[in-house]
């Protein structure tokens, strides 16, 4: 990185952590929250407010606004108590915007590229805590916030001495904050950080289930035989060692020496061969306690656990495909199908996951999403069975697939979809969900969701992001 590069993103942190000080009504942090001259949007339901123009009033006039809709009170934006009623939830979209909410859904915020300091489309985000988390989008953009989203910093894809590759980066998560964290995107590209400034950029290649890594912009392969690996969609971690990556071609990756300067993988085949060509695997979700779900194309889900292995720190991973006859506990490889043995729950197309342990019992509640507005749900505690339930979710547009959701609580859902709507929730124990169009502002397209309980503060892991 040149001097003057450095420089420029010096004083960039700089300003902005300043401006995280400020008082609401004081004019550097109104300037960036994008109201002087500009808009501050605010949403719930139906209604939409809207401050624009220049000098005193107007700015007086916005933070009023922000603070009466957002239940703002200061620059420092505290955490609520009550979380059944409390979280924090982002959705994130085209050309740098965030929708913002403090109260799981009921208000919103529009946070427009002056805010978040990057034009670029955003295509994944992940909160740590209630106050700390990353979103990644196309061209290598990476953003952070320290501060519940009331502040944005540019941190991109770098590896502290040259700025890295321009890659459209699909999935993020974390282990601690600012790191360990976790990259993926097309090319093969996968990146990790201790400190979410200085990154390990790497490819990963394969031959048959040997997979290694080796620097991005190498353009021969690192061993005889092996391949370049294409669009990689989502990552997480159990912990420093062991994680899973989903891609293209029913792609399934697990490390287990993730904590090594030059990690490897297994490609694991979850896929019995009649299912060729193997759907993609669009998504993953982890619970609290590090059980994942996974899902992709023609409907299938996948249920991830693991067992401690006594003689090292390698966990003993276990897949079971997840069907309408069976729950989640069909063996694998598994044929893609509905019925008993198969690990299909629709012939849609699914992209969206959530994965929540339910009260004391220790079981999951599954949520999935997809095309044509599909939505299924399985609760797997005590006395519920095996049935997966389809709410309807009234999309505006028939083919609406959903990309993204958010299980706040039991109750209180929110989706995301590829036409950018945004529906909610709050009786999602119902027999029959009742869900509502969000009114996004025109010009404003979301495509993913990400939430914390006000008093989650729990390590990684315990995020439910889908």
């Amino acid at each position: 990185m040149d001097g003057d590069a450095a420089e420029r993103r010096r004083e960039f942190r700089s300003f902005s952590r300043r401006a995280r000080g400020t008082q609401i009504g004081g004019e550097d942090e109104v300037s960036r929250q994008g109201l002087t001259g500009r808009r501050a949007m605010t949403v719930g339901g139906s209604a939409l407010a809207r401050v624009s123009g220049r000098g005193f009033l107007p700015l007086v006039a916005a933070a009023l606004v922000l603070s009466m809709a957002c239940g703002v009170t200061d620059a420092q934006d505290p955490l609520l108590e009550d979380s059944d009623k409390y979280a924090w939830v982002y959705a994130v979209g085209n050309n740098g915007a965030i929708l913002r909410s403090t109260n799981a859904g009921e208000t919103w915020r529009v946070q427009d590229q002056d805010v978040t300091g990057t034009s670029q489309h955003l295509q994944d985000v992940f909160f740590f805590d209630a106050r700390s988390g990353y979103v990644v989008g196309e061209n290598s953009a990476i953003i952070v916030t320290h501060n519940a989203g009331w502040n944005w910093d540019e941190v991109g894809l770098s590896d502290g001495e040259t700025d890295g590759p321009k890659v459209n980066l699909t999935g993020i998560h974390l282990q601690r904050f600012p790191g360990p964290a976790y990259v993926v995107g097309h090319n093969g590209l996968f990146a990790k950080s201790e400190d979410g400034e200085v990154w390990s950029i790497f490819a990963v290649w394969c031959k048959d289930a040997a997979c290694v890594v080796a620097p991005f912009a190498d353009e021969a392969p690192p061993a005889e035989g092996h391949r370049r690996l294409g669009r990689l969609h989502a990552v997480r971690f159990k912990d420093m060692s062991n994680g899973l990556i989903v891609g293209d071609d029913g792609l399934v990756l697990l490390t287990q020496d993730g904590s090594e300067e030059e990690p490897t993988f297994e490609r694991v085949q979850v896929f019995a061969d009649v299912s060729r060509p193997w759907p993609n695997i669009t998504g993953i979700d982890m619970d609290d306690l590090g059980h994942m779900v996974m899902v992709g194309d023609r409907g299938v889900v996948f249920k991830v656990k693991h067992k401690s292995n006594p003689d090292n720190d390698k966990l003993n991973f276990e897949f079971f495909g997840c069907n309408l006859a069976q729950g989640c506990a069909a063996a694998t490889p598994a044929a893609v199908a509905t019925g008993e043995g198969g690990c299909s729950v629709s012939d849609r197309h699914l992209g969206a996951v959530n994965t929540v342990v339910s009260g004391e019992s220790g079981k999951d509640i599954i949520v999935v999403g997809g095309t044509q507005g599909f939505l299924a749900l399985l609760d797997e505690s005590e006395g519920s069975g095996n049935e997966w339930t389809t709410p309807a979710v009234p999309v505006a547009h028939p083919l609406e697939r959903i990309t993204s959701l958010y299980v706040s609580t039991a109750k209180t859902h929110i989706l995301v979809t590829d036409r950018g709507n945004i529906y909610r929730t709050t009786d999602g124990e119902a027999e029959a969900p009742t869900y509502t169009r969000i009114a996004v502002p025109e010009g404003f397209s979301f495509r993913r969701v990400s939430g914390r309980n006000a008093d989650d503060e729990s390590p990684a892991g315990a995020l439910r992001a889908g």
